[in-house]
C-alpha cells in the first residue's frame, strides 16, 4: 500500500465504472445480476492482489461505503416508482409481504443456526439471521428489468421496504 497514489485511486475508480457498465450489458443478456458479478470481481481482486479489508480501511471505512451503496440502490429504485394514492394498496401489500418474509425467514434461519451451531442463545442466532433474511434490492432491482410493470413495481417496493425494515430490525 506504500506505492498507492492519487493516480492509482482514479484508475481504480475508473475500472470499477467500466466493469460496472460491462457487467450491466452482460447482465441484460444472461439475466445474472450485475451486482453478483461485481462482488465476484471484488473477491477475485482481493485474492489476486492480496488485499484485506483492514488494509483498505484507512482509505475509506467500509461501513460508510456500505451505507452509501444501500442509499444509491434505494434511490435508483425510487426513480422507477410513482407515489400516488392509487398505489396505496400495492404499497400496503408489499409492506405486509416484506414483513412476513423478513420475520419468517429470520425465525427459520435463526432456528437453523441455533440447531447447527449448538450452544447459542436465540438473540445471537437472530442477529446472525437478520442480514440473511433481507430481500436485497441490490439483487432484485437489476433482475426485474424484463418483467411487466405491475410485477416489477411490486418487487421493487417489496425489496426496498425489506431493506429499510431489515436495517431497522438489525
Amino acid at each position: 500500500m506504500e506505492g498507492l497514489s492519487a493516480y492509482h485511486l482514479v484508475i481504480g475508480a475508473s475500472d470499477v465504472i467500466i466493469f460496472s457498465y460491462l457487467f450491466g450489458i452482460i447482465s441484460r443478456k444472461t439475466n445474472i445480476p450485475s451486482v453478483l458479478m461485481l462482488l465476484a470481481l471484488g473477491y477475485g481482486t482481493q485474492l489476486v492482489f492480496n488485499i484485506s479489508p483492514t488494509k483498505v480501511d484507512w482509505l475509506f471505512p467500509l461501513e460508510i461505503l456500505g451505507i452509501i451503496g444501500l442509499i444509491l440502490i434505494i434511490l435508483e429504485a425510487a426513480l422507477d416508482l410513482e407515489l400516488r394514492s392509487s398505489k396505496i394498496k400495492l404499497i400496503r401489500v408489499s409492506t405486509i409481504i416484506a414483513l412476513i418474509s423478513l420475520f419468517g425467514n429470520t425465525f427459520f434461519l435463526a432456528a437453523g443456526i441455533k440447531y447447527f451451531i449448538g450452544n447459542m442463545d436465540w438473540i445471537t442466532a437472530i442477529v446472525y439471521a437478520i442480514p440473511l433474511s433481507i430481500t436485497s434490492s441490490a439483487i432484485v432491482i437489476p433482475s426485474v428489468i424484463h418483467l411487466e410493470n405491475e410485477k416489477k413495481e411490486f418487487l421493487i417496493y417489496e425489496s426496498t421496504i425489506s431493506d429499510i425494515l431489515g436495517i431497522m430490525f438489525f
